[in-house]
């Protein structure tokens, strides 16, 4: 507490110039003796503090001392001060009291130019709660735990010797020693659940490894993908990809060629771009994004549960459907687009008149169902899913005129 003491008082001398030392006494919750023990110490330490007496007497500081003894340039008292700003406004410091403080003794103003905020939005008061929290784990050698997402999905629960918080590529990542993988590995703030610090302690390891860069799985392996997109989506290709990989065409689209990892995450990645992006290379990229579109349209188009059911046909007459090839489950109406669709027999074999809702190891999933309950049912569901099939009225009407056509309640 001494050493703290002194600096402190240090601290109110360059920023006040002079004090009693009853205000210091009261301050510090100590006797005007020890105050003066301080300024004792102060002073045999070779800083120039004085005292004086009578009125306008108290402790003094003399004129034009600021820390250029210590012989740091101006440039270098302004990259500290930069520096501790960086801090501030990463979060990384509790407040600004350190950096209003180092300003005061170098006797200049720290440039307010950087404003930074590394939250995604919408946590940022979660994210710094786990930042603050992994951060002071790191400074005081404390065993961290937390639920954990890996890039597979899976969830585990991870106790680690916390070394030091890192940023890249938009993200915050904790490099640790995993307890449960006996490694180093790297996790991603944002995946981490229920962070706590325990009381449990380390003794940092050696062998640290200076850049880790793949997080806590396997390293995946890379696909090279050439990518053309359209000039709307011009800004967020400028802030994806380095500038070296975009070429303008001239027809205003931009063509990217770049390595990524080939995981589940990149074909989320192109899908994000919509129609804005062609996957030229490699196909089987554009295979896998084109069956996951196809997956995407039959769970976001009405019908059984997630099914591709569309609303009842309108306007057409059972010999025009024919005609047209079009296949419906006999049962409950539902498109059969592709054979994923059908029911099975017991055998295994694909059945081409009823889906995979109605119809299952050869026999019907509700063999008691009535015509008039399948309807009931069907109705419910175009209430509940925005109507699909019209109002009430005009959809019952459809499917008690078209459900008798349907193989399961065709009158023979």
């Amino acid at each position: 507490m001494h050493q703290g003491r002194l600096f402190e008082i240090l601290y109110v001398l360059v920023e006040k110039r002079h004090v009693t030392a009853r205000e210091l006494a009261e301050r510090f919750e100590v006797s005007a003796r020890t105050i003066y023990r301080d300024i004792d110490a102060l002073s045999s330490a070779g800083i120039p503090v004085y005292t004086q007496k009578g009125q306008g007497g108290g402790i003094h500081l003399m004129d034009g001392f600021v820390l250029d003894r210590t012989l740091l340039s101006t440039q270098e008292k302004g990259e500290i001060l930069l520096g501790l700003q960086t801090l501030a406004v990463g979060h990384a410091l509790e407040d600004d009291r350190t950096l209003r403080r180092m300003a005061a003794l170098f006797r200049c103003d720290a440039a307010d130019w950087l404003d930074v905020d590394f939250a995604q939005w919408g946590d940022g008061e979660e994210q710094r709660a786990a930042f603050c929290c992994v951060k002071q784990a790191i400074l005081d050698r404390h065993i961290l735990s937390f639920r954990y997402y890996g890039s597979n999905g899976t969830c585990t629960y991870r106790r680690v010797e916390p070394m030091r918080l890192r940023f890249k590529g938009g993200n915050w990542y904790v490099h640790a020693y995993c307890l449960q993988r006996q490694a180093f590995r790297l996790f991603r703030l944002s995946r981490m659940e229920d962070t706590r610090a325990q009381a449990a302690t380390f003794v940092p390891r050696p062998g640290l490894p200076a850049m880790l860069e793949t997080p806590d799985t396997q390293p995946p392996s890379m696909v090279h993908l050439c990518l053309r997109f359209d000039a709307a989506a011009a800004y967020r290709v400028r802030d994806t990809f380095h500038p070296r990989c975009v070429v303008s065409l001239p027809d205003g689209t931009l063509q990217v060629e770049t390595d990524f990892p080939e995981d589940g995450w990149v074909l989320g990645f192109l899908l994000s771009f919509g129609p804005q992006v062609q996957i030229i290379a490699p196909t089987h990229i554009r295979r896998q994004v084109q069956n996951m579109v196809d997956e995407m349209q039959r769970r976001h188009q009405s019908g059984h549960r997630v099914s591709s059911l569309h609303g009842y046909p309108q306007e057409k007459s059972r010999e025009e459907q024919m005609m047209n090839r079009e296949k419906f489950c006999q049962c409950c109406g539902m498109p059969l687009r592709q054979e994923a669709d059908c029911g099975r027999e017991a055998d295994g074999r694909v059945n081409t008149d009823y889906c995979r809702y109605c119809f299952a190891n050869g026999a019907f999933v509700q063999p008691e169902m009535t015509m008039e309950e399948m309807i009931a049912w069907n109705l419910d569901f175009n209430e509940k899913n925005g109507r699909p099939f019209g109002p009430p009225e005009q959809a019952r009407a459809q499917m008690e005129a078209w459900f008798p056509t349907l193989k399961r309640w065709r009158k023979s």
